[in-house]
């Protein structure tokens, strides 16, 4: 386990998702299987997503932009929610959804569009 990648990739997490969720991810992971849980904080965030060259910001809409063109629904809402955690705002997130339509097509577009709605709805 590399501490320094390990925490990088921590500190990158705690600023997409609320520590509520984080913890929910990280049991749910750890669960299933603790070193792959370490292979993802390390590598994915503690490597990739603090790599210098793209401002985090952009990392996270190619993030979202990657999910919706692959059809990956729960990780898209998951990283829509660190986008507007992240400051980028709901009218550039909708802006992806509509940009991504053209290459990735309508229904994923409609999907996103579900996300989006259920993400950005006032809380009661």
């Amino acid at each position: 386990m590399d501490k320094d990648l390990e925490e990088k990739g921590r500190k990158i997490r705690a600023q997409l998702w609320d520590a509520k969720t984080l913890e929910e991810i990280d049991q749910s992971l750890r669960q299933f299987d603790e070193p792959f849980a370490n292979l993802l904080n390390e590598q994915l965030f503690g490597a990739i997503w603090t790599r210098p060259g793209i401002p985090l910001k952009t990392r996270s809409m190619i993030t979202m932009a990657a999910l919706m063109s692959l059809g990956r629904w729960p990780q898209l809402k998951a990283h829509m929610l660190g986008a507007l955690n992240l400051g980028i705002t709901p009218a550039e997130v909708k802006e992806v959804i509509i940009h991504l339509s053209q290459y990735s097509g309508v229904p994923t577009a409609v999907e996103a569009i579900r996300i989006f709605n259920e993400v950005t709805a006032p809380k009661r």
